[in-house]
This record gives C-alpha cells, sequence and structure tokens, in this order.
C-alpha cells in the first residue's frame, strides 16, 4: 500500500461492499432504515483517520445490548427502576433472551470479573478500556487488557514497565484500578488498586497487556478469573462481548439510542455469534463501540473467555486476540527475556496462520483506548505485512512496514495555495461556508501544522470525499468540518459578531460624581467567599432570608430558577419591605450551550424553571407597590451591547443606606443555583451526585455600606434609566435569536477525586474595588494582569476572538495582549474556559494566531464553567461575571471585585488547580454538526417548535 490515501480508498472500498450486502444495516423489518454516519469527529484531519471513524464497529442494530446491574445480567423489562435503563426485550428474539437465562449461572459469575480500567494524575482519560480477570500459573490476579490501552499509563523501563509520569503533574507517576461495577444502575464501586504493570506487547497483532490487580480492598476480594477456552469453537457459538463501550462516534442517533440509550461507559453485555478466524483473530458479529478494548469475549454456554476483544471493522465483524494465544504467552513468559530479543515470536509454531493471532485485514479499524472523555480520538492499525519463521523461541518475526512515511508538515505559504485551489474547486456549492489555511488538530490536540479547513453548514458530511477532495492536496492536509458559529451567523444570517463590538454611547455614567465613585477601598470588612455547585444556593437562601433590612435592589441577567422565585416572592410579601429590579429577561429558553437538551430528560437542571413571564406577572400583582421592575435596554439603540449580565443584590434600608451585597458569576437559575437542601455550615457533607450537572461559579456576600451604597446607587440608577426608555415605548432594537436544534451531548467528564468547597470567611482591613462595565473593568484588569510578576490563572466561561483580530476593540485587544505578554514573560498563565456549539477549535486556532500558548499545558476546557474569575500572583483574586468577550469586557453591564488579600487569592487558587487538574480537559469535543438552524427576530415570541430550543444570537455567537 502506498501511501495513506490508498489505505483510505480500500477503507472506502469496504465500507460500499457492507453497503451492497446490507442496504439496511442490518435493519430489521418494520424499523426505520439506518444510515451509516455523516458526521463524524475529525479529530486527526490528515491521513485516513477522520473518514475511518465511520467504520467504527456497531454490528447489529437490531440485536440488543443489555444492561448489568448489581453484577447480575438484565434480560428481562422492568429489573431496574433506573430511569435510563434501555428495555433490551425491544426488536429482541424470545429465544435469545431464553438462550442467556438458561446459561446465567456461568455468565453472571463471569461478569463479576469484568471491570473498567481508570486512571489518576491523567487529566485525557479518566478511564481507558476494560480488563478482566484471567486464571493461570502467575495467580489469581492477573487483568489482562490491549496494549494500546496498557500504553496510556505504562511504559518500558529498562527490563520492566513502569507507569508513565502523570498528566499534567510529571513529578507523580501515574496510577491505575479496575472497577468490577460502573453500571447503569448507580451501585456502589467495587475499586481494587492495579499494582503491577507485568507486560505489554510490542508485537504488532498481539495487542495484549497484563497487569496485576491487587486481591483485596478493604474488606471486598476479587473474585474468581474467567476461564480460557484454548479448543476449538463449533460453528455460529452463540458469544457475547462483556465491556464498557464509549462515545456514539457518530452514529445516527436514534438507532444508537435504542441500542446503547443515554449512558454510555457502563458495563455492558453485547450478545451474537462466532463467525469463524481472520488472519488468526476469532472474529464475531457482537456490538462494541470505542471504550470496548479489552473486553472479554465469552461462550455464552460455558461462561469461558474465546478471546480479548481488540478492534472491529462496522457493520460487518470484530476482532479477538485468541485465547488460547494468551495462554501460550502466559506459559511463554517473554516479559523474562524480552528486552535482548524485542521482536521474537513467542508463539510457537502452532498458533495459527499468521503466526502472532489478532492481525487485523485492511480496513479494520483498532477501537480507541476509552471513553475519551468525549473527544472521540480514535486509533488505528497501519496496514503491516508480517513474516513470521517458524521453529522455537528465538526466530525472530520479520516486520516490513509498507505504508510510505508521513508527508512533511505543510506551513502556512503551502497553505494558502493549496487552500486557494480547494477554494476554485468549491465554488458554487451552497454547503461550504469557508475555506481558509488553518492549524490542524489531531486527536482532539492543536498542532503546529497547517492545512485546508473547509467549513460546512450544520448537518453537511464532513467527509472530503463528499466535495469531491482528496485528504491532501500537494502533500497540505484538507479538514472538513462544521462550520463555527461566527461564519454560520455571518454566511447563514448575514449577521457578525462585531454588532456587539464597541462602547455603546447611550449608556452615559460620571464615575466623578460622589455617588457612582469606583475607586479602591481600603477598611475594615467581612467577605464570605463561596462557590457552586455546592455552596451557591446554601449561601444565597441565607442572604435572601435576611430580615434585618428592607430595601433589596436587583441586577439579574435572568430569573427562573424556582426555589429562588419563592424567595424573591417572600421577600416582597414582607410589610414594609421593597424589591427594585432591573433585568435582562429570558428572551430563550437556554442562555448557556450546555442546557440546550431534551426538556423531558432527567439530567436537564432547568426542566423545572419558571418562565420569567411569569414571575414578573405575578410579583407585580402584590399589594403595596413592593415589588417594581424594568426591562434592561439592549442593541444597537439601547443602553448596552447584548446583554444586562450583571449579578448583584444589595441589602439595605431608605433611600440613601446600605449594608451588605451579594455579587457573582451565577444568574438565578437552576443551572447556576443547585438546590442544595444544607446549611452554610454542612457544605462539607456535600456529595458528588448532589452536584453532577451543575455549574461551577464564584460568588461573594460584602458586608461593609461602603461598597454596598456604592453598587445600589449604581443599580437604582440602570433602574431609572432603563424604566424611563422602556415607558417611552421606543422601537424595539433589531436583534434575533437562533433556534438551535436538540441533539445529544456527550457527558461532561467527573471528577475523579471529588472535593467539596466550604465557603471562606475573611474579615479585617482589606483592600477592595468595584468593577463595572462599560465603566472602568478592562483598564483595570488590563493593567492587574501586566503587573503580575508569577502567575495569572483565569477561569472564565469564554474566552472568544473575532474572525477578523485586528478589528477587535481595544478594550479586549489590551486584556488578551497583557496574558500573551506575561505567557512571553515565562509567567505561569493558564486559562480554563468553555465554549459551546462547536466554537473550541475556532478559539484555539484564534489563540494560537494571536501568539497565545494554546496547548494543554496552557488551556484546558471545563464543560460547566460558568465563573469569570483570575487569580493574580499571591495576593490578588478576582470575581464577577464579565466574560472575557469584546462585548463582556467592554459594552455590556456586568459588575467583579478585585480583593487584595492572601487568603482569598489562596482559596481561589486552590480551586483553580481543583479545577485545572481534576475536571478540565486538553482535547477538543468532537465536530457538533447542528442541523437546519433557523432565525428568528426577537419580537416574535412564539415557543420554539418541537425539536428546538431559542437562544439570542449574543449567546450563540458567545458575545455575552
Amino acid at each position: 500500500m502506498a501511501d495513506d490515501g490508498e489505505y483510505l480508498r480500500l477503507l472506502r472500498n469496504k465500507a460500499q461492499q457492507i453497503m451492497a450486502k446490507s442496504p439496511r444495516m442490518e435493519s430489521m423489518p418494520g424499523l426505520e432504515a439506518v444510515r451509516r454516519p455523516e458526521t463524524i469527529d475529525p479529530v486527526a484531519p490528515t491521513g485516513p483517520h477522520n473518514e475511518s471513524a465511520q467504520l467504527e464497529a456497531v454490528v447489529r442494530w437490531y440485536r440488543p445490548v443489555l444492561t448489568v446491574a448489581d453484577d447480575h445480567l438484565i434480560t428481562q423489562s422492568g429489573d431496574t427502576s433506573d430511569p435510563r435503563f434501555v428495555d433490551p426485550n425491544e426488536g429482541a428474539s424470545k429465544g435469545l433472551m431464553d438462550a442467556l437465562e438458561k446459561h446465567r449461572t456461568v455468565l453472571d459469575p463471569a461478569l463479576r470479573s469484568v471491570g473498567r480500567i481508570e486512571l489518576t494524575n491523567n487529566m485525557q482519560y479518566p478511564w481507558v478500556g476494560t480488563g478482566w480477570l484471567i486464571g493461570s500459573d502467575l495467580g489469581s490476579d492477573i487483568i489482562v487488557t490491549n496494549a494500546h490501552v496498557g500504553r496510556e499509563f505504562g511504559m518500558r523501563s529498562g527490563v520492566g514497565y513502569v507507569f508513565r509520569p502523570g498528566i499534567p503533574n510529571a513529578a507523580i507517576r501515574q496510577s491505575a484500578r479496575i472497577d468490577f461495577r460502573e453500571e447503569v444502575k448507580m451501585t456502589s464501586p467495587r475499586e481494587f488498586p492495579i499494582t503491577d504493570i507485568i507486560w505489554i506487547s510490542e508485537l504488532p497483532g498481539l495487542d495484549i497487556c497484563l497487569l496485576r490487580v491487587a486481591r483485596s480492598s478493604g474488606a471486598d476480594r476479587i473474585d474468581p478469573p474467567i476461564s480460557l477456552i484454548t479448543g476449538a469453537l463449533a460453528d455460529s457459538a452463540m458469544l457475547a462481548v462483556a465491556g464498557y463501550p464509549g462515545s456514539n462516534n457518530g452514529y445516527d442517533p436514534a438507532p444508537f439510542q435504542k441500542l446503547f440509550g443515554s449512558v454510555t461507559g457502563n458495563k455492558r453485555f453485547s450478545p451474537g455469534f462466532y463467525t469463524g478466524q481472520s488472519d488468526g483473530s476469532v472474529t464475531y458479529d457482537c456490538s462494541t463501540l470505542p471504550g470496548s478494548s479489552g473486553s472479554v469475549v465469552l461462550d455464552v454456554t460455558s461462561g469461558a473467555a474465546v478471546g480479548l476483544h481488540f478492534a472491529g471493522t462496522a457493520f460487518e465483524t470484530n476482532y479477538a486476540v485468541p485465547a488460547a494465544d494468551i495462554a501460550k504467552i502466559i506459559a511463554k513468559r517473554p516479559w523474562a527475556g524480552e528486552a535482548a530479543r524485542p521482536h521474537t515470536s513467542m508463539l510457537g509454531d502452532d498458533v495459527g496462520p499468521a503466526g502472532g493471532g489478532g492481525t487485523l485485514p485492511p480496513g479494520a479499524v483498532l477501537h480507541s483506548a476509552g471513553a475519551r472523555s468525549g473527544d472521540g480520538g480514535l486509533s488505528f492499525v497501519v496496514p503491516l505485512t508480517i513474516t513470521v519463521q517458524l521453529g522455537d523461541q528465538s526466530v525472530t518475526a520479520g516486520v516490513q512496514r509498507i505504508t510510505a512515511p508521513p508527508p512533511p508538515r505543510a506551513d502556512r505559504k503551502s497553505a494558502e495555495t493549496a487552500a486557494d485551489t480547494v477554494r476554485q474547486h468549491l465554488l458554487g456549492n451552497k454547503s461550504v461556508l469557508s475555506v481558509k489555511p488553518d492549524y490542524l488538530f489531531r486527536d482532539g490536540v492543536i498542532t503546529d501544522d497547517h492545512g485546508v479547513i473547509v467549513g460546512v453548514a450544520p448537518g453537511t458530511a464532513v467527509d472530503p470525499a463528499s466535495l469531491g477532495l482528496g485528504s491532501r492536496l500537494d502533500g497540505v492536509a484538507i479538514s472538513v468540518e462544521t462550520a463555527d458559529p461566527a461564519t454560520i451567523a455571518e454566511q447563514m444570517f448575514a449577521y457578525q459578531a462585531e454588532a456587539f463590538g464597541g462602547r455603546v454611547a447611550k449608556y452615559q455614567r460620571k464615575l466623578t460624581d460622589p455617588r457612582f465613585n469606583l475607586s479602591p477601598v481600603t477598611d475594615d470588612m467581612s467577605i464570605l467567599l463561596h462557590v457552586s455547585p455546592e455552596a451557591g444556593w446554601p449561601v444565597l437562601k441565607e442572604f435572601l432570608e435576611n430580615t434585618s433590612h428592607k430595601r433589596l435592589t436587583i441586577g439579574m441577567y435572568h430569573m427562573t430558577a424556582p426555589h429562588v422565585v419563592e424567595a424573591i416572592e417572600k421577600i416582597a410579601r414582607r410589610n414594609n419591605t421593597k424589591i427594585t429590579l432591573t433585568i435582562d429577561r429570558q428572551r430563550g429558553e437556554a442562555d448557556e450551550p450546555d442546557d440546550i437538551g431534551d426538556p423531558d430528560d432527567p439530567k436537564n437542571k432547568k426542566k423545572k424553571d419558571i418562565p420569567e413571564e411569569e414571575t414578573l406577572d405575578k410579583l407585580e400583582q402584590i399589594p403595596g407597590n413592593r415589588f417594581q421592575w424594568a426591562p434592561a435596554s439592549l442593541g444597537a439603540q439601547g443602553l448596552f451591547a447584548s446583554a444586562y449580565h450583571i449579578k448583584v443584590a444589595v441589602w439595605g434600608d431608605g433611600d440613601s443606606d446600605a449594608s451588605l451585597f451579594w455579587l457573582s458569576s451565577g444568574n438565578w437559575q437552576s443551572s447556576n443555583q443547585d438546590p442544595i437542601d444544607l446549611a452554610v455550615n454542612q457544605i462539607n457533607q456535600v456529595t458528588p451526585d448532589q452536584v453532577e450537572g451543575y455549574n461551577r461559579e464564584w460568588h461573594a456576600v460584602v458586608t461593609h455600606k461602603g461598597l454596598a451604597k456604592t453598587f445600589r446607587n449604581h443599580l437604582e440608577q440602570d433602574f431609572a434609566d432603563n424604566d424611563k426608555i422602556a415607558q417611552q415605548e421606543a422601537p424595539m432594537p433589531a436583534m434575533f435569536d437562533v433556534l438551535v436544534p436538540i441533539g445529544p451531548r456527550e457527558e461532561a467528564p467527573s471528577p475523579r477525586d471529588f472535593k467539596a468547597f466550604p465557603p471562606k470567611k475573611i474579615t479585617g482591613n482589606i483592600k477592595v474595588q468595584p468593577l463595572l462595565t462599560p465603566d472602568n473593568y478592562p483598564e483595570i484588569i488590563a493593567d492587574l494582569i501586566s503587573q503580575a510578576q508569577e502567575r495569572v490563572l483565569i477561569e472564565n466561561q469564554s474566552f472568544n476572538f473575532w474572525k477578523n483580530v485586528d478589528a477587535m476593540p481595544k478594550h479586549f485587544l489590551n486584556i488578551a495582549k497583557a496574558v500573551r505578554d506575561q505567557q512571553k514573560r515565562g509567567r505561569d498563565v493558564r486559562i480554563i474556559f468553555r465554549s459551546g456549539f462547536g466554537k473550541e477549535r475556532e478559539t484555539l486556532r484564534q489563540m494560537k494566531a494571536f501568539g497565545l500558548k494554546a496547548d494543554a499545558d496552557h488551556v484546558r476546557f471545563f464543560d460547566k464553567c460558568h465563573t469569570k474569575g483570575f487569580v493574580i500572583d499571591d495576593n490578588i483574586a478576582v470575581l464577577g461575571s464579565q466574560n472575557i468577550t469584546a462585548a463582556g469586557v467592554g459594552p455590556n453591564r456586568d459588575a467583579s471585585l478585585v480583593i487584595w488579600n492572601r487568603e482569598a487569592n489562596e482559596y481561589f487558587a486552590e480551586l483553580f488547580k481543583y479545577d485545572w487538574q481534576q475536571i478540565g480537559r486538553g482535547r477538543v469535543r468532537r465536530d457538533e454538526g447542528m442541523a437546519a438552524m433557523r432565525l428568528v427576530h426577537a419580537r416574535d415570541e412564539a415557543p420554539a417548535p418541537s425539536g428546538y430550543r431559542r437562544i439570542s444570537m449574543a449567546e450563540f455567537l458567545g458575545e455575552t
């Protein structure tokens, strides 16, 4: 095979052959026909990798993939009350279920010996695949998995093997454990440490890794090993793969949901049948996914192992290293003398036609090492010709690579030339929105290589061949991706992010007026620092229940959480208490990318939220004029660019008195205010399941009359200014909303070692400066970053460049340049942020082009990050609501605090470290193609049609 293009051609031919044999993709009569995935993750834009991902190995749509609960195979519907449970009988024959029930006595014990391999100190892969206990003369504590799984955490060292250095903390080596539960039903874990790496095969086609596991964990003991079948199998023997299938990987959502349900990465049992042998591998038609690597292939009648699953070709077959080969490896003990003969055939002359079981035919795809934390990365086998001279153990296996060496890296100039040619070729194709030279991604990580990036409309296939393109042009790689939101808005909606760019002239506030002075204050005060999800609502609830004051002034972006609405209503009904609210009003149904999902999904944290229109109408009916509100004036003709994005509430008395205030990054929505029913002093009792799926937020409650009065003065003036415009019935600004299709989303990674952060109260003589946009924020922040001597840690929802960076306003560029300059000085500058609607790749490319470091050592993604904070050196902490966008740091209304205090700095620095190491991911998510987005006018308040969510254009573009 001469090159990658030839390999890709053979893959295409194989797919076409499969389609010709089974055009309905194994669909049963009466079911809708399904198709091969059209939108897949181009994690490696060079070579065949992205198209080959379409051939991942779901083999039979109509045959169920069964769940395991409480260590038992579930073959009857109704055996579990878990709402995510998939009925295994749907579409399955009664005969199959009866056969499995007949052999339950041997299958259930085997399932207890299959576990998920999980890692510590590896931010890339929380788990990497499946392993299972095997019986051998080495002992009953031996785990077998794939070599390509073991290489993710193990490496050769001298004549043995050790755990790899940690990621990102290379000073501490990784460690591994195996959890024999991890079921769909939330059962307790059964985790055992992996103590030793015995052997990782380096022989091509022999995808085996052997590990030693602790025999006990507390009072628990590992189960007996699974026996190995070394004899021949009967034709069409019933087999099953037991393991941990991972991500969707681009399959059609409907049949995929029917087969695997909404939960992946949990123990599954995939029944099927033995189909023969291919080049020394056992073949079978059970359904698998990335993450199934290392699974056991069981003989259903005996519960013994037929082989070690390692790869598959979608809709055709799967491949396993024969159990007989595993037994021979154990007997030969290649690790004992492997250093002297690293390529020796260890299996002898009685193995099979290829002399080293487990080789792949052209077109088969090696399963990924794990679920890849949602980034969809895959590894695949490069075709090899293997020649083995049979005989004693000293005979070596000659390995000839017939794939040409990778082409040289393309520079920017070559990519520009290739882009011109591709652009001419694609002229007139309405599905193509952009063609440009830019940085390539490999395995979800940005590289220094340049290629041609073709941006296509949502719902368009991302296969270069579908556009009449090869994978390379004159040595330059071509990557087809769903276009980024800014390109979609510009090319499909004729709308530009620059609409939210500069300062809005209509907002005017004289900071020389003593009422609005935003100078630093150094005085005795008390500050209660706290974070969400764990402490957000417990502290806010206590703040709202304050009965010492009679006047609450609020500036808020969104307010829909039922528990918050109830608390506000109680305040409004108190005698002699008054509430003044200025609010952006939720124009859509979700303001955050991760909230776009099925409203009936139990994981949708805002499914019970109350529409703001309903809440405001109800509060207005309270007698005595106790509640007043004004809608924020937004847009080109309004006071603020795209959002009244502030989150501040001030308690006081009378017209000029104020005592304490709450300031935050978090809205009063359920996703921002986890309704945890604990007292403030009980936060250390919070459990992981209580906070799963809620946003990270930073908050402060400050007790200081001067600062509270300053914020209340600004909020009262906001109310007066916005109310005046509303009373004048000015024309609606020319703004638009976007209807975004609801689709399945990948699970966000959970922290490996959960830790709750209780509130931190600091008191004494403290220096604090209030920051507001559009008033003083960008100048102060740029200056603070520029003066840093050691570190600048940034945790923010957004870090958003425009397509034309040079056109960006100075107030944003000054902050970005300050960050870049500090990186160049060698300071510790790291950024955590989240980004939605397919913006991750484009953001990293723009950062890199701007001169910022965009690798995983400097930038990581946190899918639930909604905070907007800085940790600078060892004595400054900043928290508030400003996103790092052109609108967020300039013309929108937002509020922050700068706190010069070592305790505050340490509190948020520890939190940043936790989020960076435990939750942050260094790889981009797979491309999220969203078919058929629609644009509607903001004045149209009709509900979103079925299957859609409504968000503002600013939110879609990340410009809040």
